[in-house]
């Protein structure tokens, strides 16, 4: 089972998709955690580049869709054969929600390149967690450069719209306490396994 979890920055996916993990590990499954972009060797250091450099859209966008085809080269395919769970922090949706209704790249150009670097795997669930942009920036310590009041608004715009566009994503209301947060992506999963 391949398990996204997306969001804006603050959100909160990090820290459920943690939970998720140690969750499933005590429970005797098969489990993997990655980030995107990371998780590989070439995934860190594009990550580096594209936390610390500003570029324009296009560059940005080659860049996390050749960290995603490393980490799905490398990591989620080889898992997924044998059988273990996959759990990602963030997938093909942050690219539409992010390089898309963020910076303005015509969302079929990134459609095909998320087919191209994924090999066409999709999640079978992918935990969507919608909280206020006021919020979520209150919540974040280090911010970055993706993590402004204005460009956050656009991005979380498209995730609520990608969530209707998508019948595997399940939105779950982040503003609630993590607990709280985590019971409700429990009982969405029960369907599942």
């Amino acid at each position: 089972m391949l398990i996204a979890f997306e969001g804006i920055d603050g959100s909160g996916k990090t820290t459920q998709a943690k939970k998720l993990y140690e969750y499933l590990k005590s429970k005797g499954k098969e489990v993997s955690l990655y980030r995107e972009p990371g998780s590989t060797e070439i995934g860190e250091k594009i990550r580096d580049i594209l936390l610390c450099h500003c570029m324009d859209e296009r560059t940005e966008l080659l860049l996390f869709e050749a960290a995603r085809s490393c980490l799905v080269s490398e990591k989620i395919i080889p898992d997924l054969q044998v059988g273990k769970t996959v759990i990602l922090d963030r997938f093909t949706l942050s690219t539409l929600a992010y390089q898309g209704y963020g910076k303005g790249i015509e969302l079929e150009t990134i459609k095909t390149l998320n087919e191209f670097a994924t090999r066409g795997i999709k999640p079978d669930i992918v935990f969507l967690l919608d909280l206020p942009v006021e919020e979520a920036l209150k919540r974040l310590k280090n911010k970055t450069r993706f993590e402004n009041k204005e460009f956050l608004e656009k991005v979380r715009k498209g995730f609520l719209k990608l969530a209707k566009e998508y019948n595997n994503v399940v939105l779950i209301d982040a503003t609630k306490d993590e607990e709280t947060v985590f019971k409700e992506i429990l009982a969405r999963l029960e369907d599942l396994y």
